[in-house]
């Protein structure tokens, strides 16, 4: 199969009414038709998904379908990931899109720059398109090129995998994948591989992505096997994270970046403010226990941007007891 300059992968479930506007929004960037790919992965919907991006292909050739039984965006990604044919790669989820006729310039910068990585800023908007007030600065104003180790120790990591665009043979060197295992937090694991040992990256300062921010997404889901699914999975992920960053210091000798370990511990906080609401303390900090992440120290650029809020928080959630007790009066009063 030749090579094409560029692949979108674009997990779909059960997102009807959001797909058709993502897909309109990658055919729209103004590239050729033949210069990309479009590789949407049905995880086994149950809603129309599938038939709006197959009615859709019919008419946009360059929009492949690929079918899996509900596995999880971890796979369904991975899935794409061995199908790419594109010299770069970009991920785009099915109920987000992109800004218009932003692409090429990416493109241009990644080529003629010879970058491994390139990221770019992203506005938050709500269903209806209105722009929402980012919850922190990660919209960075830099454009330098750099390793990927500068550019995490000057900036936070943000553990969103659809603010990049990646040469692709770069990926498969370095044999990274999504781990099939975490159905949340997913992208963090793999990004904290790819930045850390990214030999050229840069950013670049256009919005590129729209974030679209709904209460129906599968984040939202308040089944309690679900969230409990969920948190295990942060905790998971962020083991990852502390593991990429440790072994990433024994074969370099260098200390890896805080911003690394702030986003390991800010999985740590999510999972531990979701098992205080949930009645779950003990499981949840048991499987941090036995990942050798407890107790953690409070590092990175995430903790400045939570400020005394967030050194309050984590001063309770180091110590157990105290956390149990909130988590019994939350329960009570939210009886």
């Amino acid at each position: 199969m030749s090579e094409l300059l560029l692949t979108y992968i674009v997990p779909v479930y059960n997102t009807e009414a959001y797909v058709l506007q993502c897909l309109q929004s990658i055919v729209n960037q103004g590239l050729d038709p033949d210069a990309y790919e479009v590789l949407a992965v049905d995880d086994g919907s149950t809603d129309s998904s599938r038939a709006v991006i197959e009615a859709f292909a019919c008419e946009h050739p360059q929009v492949r379908l690929l079918v899996q039984a509900n596995a999880g965006v971890s796979i369904a990604r991975n899935l794409a990931l061995d199908n790419a044919r594109g010299r770069y790669l970009m991920f785009v989820d099915s109920d987000d899109y992109l800004c218009g006729n932003t692409v090429p310039r990416l493109l241009r910068r990644i080529q003629d720059e010879s970058l491994d990585v390139l990221s770019f800023n992203y506005c938050r908007v709500d269903v209806e398109g209105h722009q929402l007030p980012h919850t922190r600065d990660d919209n960075y104003a830099t454009t330098a090129v750099s390793t990927g180790y500068d550019f995490l120790t000057a900036h936070s990591m943000t553990p969103y995998v659809w603010r990049f665009m990646i040469r692709r043979d770069y990926l498969e060197q370095g044999q990274w994948r999504f781990n099939p295992s975490l159905i949340v937090c997913e992208d963090g694991a793999l990004i904290a591989q790819f930045l850390l040992n990214a030999p050229r990256m840069a950013h670049d300062v256009q919005e590129v992505y729209c974030y679209v921010t709904r209460s129906d997404s599968a984040m939202h889901n308040p089944d309690r096997d679900h969230l409990r699914r969920r948190i295990c999975s942060q905790v998971d992920s962020a083991a990852l994270i502390d593991a990429t960053a440790r072994q990433f210091e024994a074969s370099t000798g260098l200390k890896a970046p805080a911003s690394v370990d702030g986003v390991r511990n800010v999985y740590l906080y999510f999972s531990m403010t979701k098992a205080l609401t949930t009645g779950l303390v003990d499981e949840i900090l048991e499987r941090i226990r036995k990942a050798g992440l407890f107790p953690f120290p409070c590092v990175g650029p995430e903790a400045d941007y939570y400020g005394m809020k967030w050194k309050i928080i984590h001063l309770l959630m180091m110590r157990p007891w105290l956390w149990r007790c909130l988590s019994k009066v939350y329960r009570m009063i939210k009886k």
